[in-house]
């Protein structure tokens, strides 16, 4: 019974991940989209620094390296909810925009003493905009409006293995293999307004992109154990140059009402099904430090805690970007981009199943904060768009039968913005997830009768 309300839960998360709104930023105008999901709810409390979280309690996809160290016999199904809050403005004109939708669900597990594996679910690109502007023509005026929608989802399957466990040090590598799919457009639409804001015919331009394609990324961790109180890791994720393929789809229309798209009738259309665009070739590189301290409670008891020091540097190659579809396209808007990111964790008491009956709450949870710093590809007078901001989180165990399953908070405060009195975003991001793992009656073991 508690597998078939699994499936049943998956099945609605699946459905309804891929009919949502997700995003509102008009960035997301280029390509297929804003690349990536919205924030994870742990890594978001470290600054973003998403390749460098390797723990037997959580499951990191973003890093297929680090499957393998899952616990044997303990499986985690992580589910993540996001939502942004967003405050565009330019020059004294402002507007407000809320988005919230499921970030990821996965399930991952590792077997035999060398492997581990993981799949599920996440976004891969996201389009989602909205604005227009009127243009005064006697005493009607003419509308312009300007909307994007859709997203590429990606569903994967990854395979980790410690490849080497040698005096303390352990190297790993793996992949995600995923196949992408979903499709993201962009429509324009032109009416006229009349007396009485009665908004009458006029035309519209659509063009979409239908991917399917297959998609990769390779991972590999090193961990070195120092001593007793120390462990140093390093991390690297590559995603190499691929052509993603896809359906492209260019149509202009006449419509009684611009807004009923059954009113529509065709004045042009054409279809493109050999095309493909490319993806963004990227390679990130982590660092981990670990460090167990000794924190005192009282006079009688000491704590096992440890202060965990992460952070990544990210490069992503944008002037390799091709458009085989659209002929507007045109490269030299991009830049390459970077990505620099920090973050900190705390952990009063680590072995927090053992010593659950002496500690309180707050003992057991895991507190994070970190900052982060991207170059954006886009560009507002020859400068750069950057994205920065701060993060802070919590991870709260759920210690029931010795579960290792807990609940993720994670918070971001962060600013968008290129040149002054430019176009810029201000923006707030709360991060739920839940990870959910099997406490002393273990998933997947086969049950004895003596």
């Amino acid at each position: 019974m508690r597998k078939l309300y699994l499936s049943y839960l998956t099945l609605f998360f699946f459905t309804n991940a891929l009919n949502q709104s997700n995003i509102n930023s008009p960035y997301s105008f280029y390509g297929l989209g804003e690349l990536g999901g919205l924030d994870h709810c742990v890594t978001s409390g470290l600054g973003n620094t998403t390749i460098t979280t390797q723990d037997s309690t959580l499951l990191n996809f973003y890093n297929p390296a680090t499957y393998s160290s899952i616990g044997k016999g303990q499986p985690l199904f992580s589910l993540g909810v996001s939502t942004k809050l967003s405050t565009f403005s330019e020059n004294q004109d402002s507007y407000f925009s809320s988005v919230t939708n499921i970030q990821n669900f996965a399930l991952g597990m590792s077997f035999s003493k060398y492997f581990g594996l993981a799949f599920g679910l996440k976004p891969y690109a996201r389009r989602g905009y909205e604005f227009s502007y009127r243009t005064l023509v006697d005493q009607d005026s003419i509308i312009y409006n300007y909307s994007g929608e859709g997203g590429i989802n990606e569903v994967f399957i990854g395979l980790s293995s410690n490849i080497l466990k040698y005096k303390g040090a352990v190297i790993s590598i793996g992949s995600n293999f995923g196949w992408l799919f979903g499709n993201t457009s962009n429509i324009r639409k032109s009416s006229l307004i009349e007396q009485g804001n009665t908004q009458s015919a006029g035309g519209i331009s659509i063009k979409s992109i239908q991917v399917h394609s297959f998609h990769y990324e390779i991972g590999i961790s090193y961990l070195q154990k120092i001593n007793e109180k120390q462990t140093f890791s390093l991390f690297s994720v590559i995603e190499p140059f691929q052509k993603i393929n896809g359906i492209y789809e260019e149509g202009i229309y006449y419509g009684s009402n611009v807004n009923n798209p059954n009113d529509f009738d065709t004045t042009y259309f054409n279809r493109k099904s050999d095309g493909n665009i490319s993806n963004i070739p990227s390679w990130t590189l982590g660092l981990n430090y670990i460090i167990k301290l000794k924190a005192k409670k009282g006079t009688a008891k000491e704590l096992n805690s440890a202060l965990a020091f992460h952070t990544s540097y990210q490069q992503s190659n944008w002037s390799r970007y091709e458009d085989n579809f659209d002929n507007t396209f045109i490269n030299s808007f991009y830049s390459n981009t970077s990505k620099t990111t920090f973050g900190l964790e705390y952990i009063p008491e680590t072995n927090f199943i053992a010593n659950k009956v002496t500690t309180k709450l707050y003992h057991r949870m895991k507190y994070r904060i970190g900052i982060y710093h991207i170059n954006l590809p886009y560009q507002t007078n020859n400068k750069q768009i950057l994205d920065f901001g701060t993060t802070f989180g919590f991870g709260i165990p759920v210690v029931v039968q010795n579960s290792l399953s807990s609940i993720n908070l994670g918070f971001t405060v962060g600013k968008r913005e290129g040149e002054k009195n430019e176009f810029r975003e201000q923006y707030y991001g709360i991060n739920i997830g839940v990870l959910i793992a099997p406490g002393s009656d273990r998933w997947f073991v086969k049950r004895k009768l003596n």
